[in-house]
């Protein structure tokens, strides 16, 4: 058993423990609240906008989108052909090399 000195001493560093732990969290909760107010302010900024656009801009907006969305697209399909191209030239090629091969051979 210890001696209630020790006892005094564990309970003691384990309040200073804890209150350590609590200021660190209390920092991190009072962080993310700001952080909170932030991204709400910046919602509010960008439904106050959207409300204020007329809609020719926001079907621009829209059309801009799609634009970007159909070029990515594109862009995507174009990679995969040439990526097809290559594969089909390499087959082309050990097709003749095996056509010569069995020409040599027989």
């Amino acid at each position: 058993m210890k001696s209630d000195f020790e006892q005094l001493i564990v309970a003691k560093n384990y309040i200073a423990a804890l209150e350590k732990e609590n200021k660190a969290l209390k920092a991190e909760v009072e962080s993310q609240f700001k952080m909170r107010k932030k991204l709400e302010a910046s919602l509010k900024a960008e439904k106050e906008i959207k409300e204020k656009m007329t809609p020719k801009e926001k079907i621009q907006i829209k059309a801009d989108l799609y634009v970007r969305q159909q070029k990515e697209s594109i862009e995507s399909c174009a990679n995969k052909l040439r990526d097809c191209r290559k594969l089909t030239e390499q087959l082309r090629a050990e097709l003749i090399k095996a056509k010569l091969g069995l020409a040599n051979g027989k």
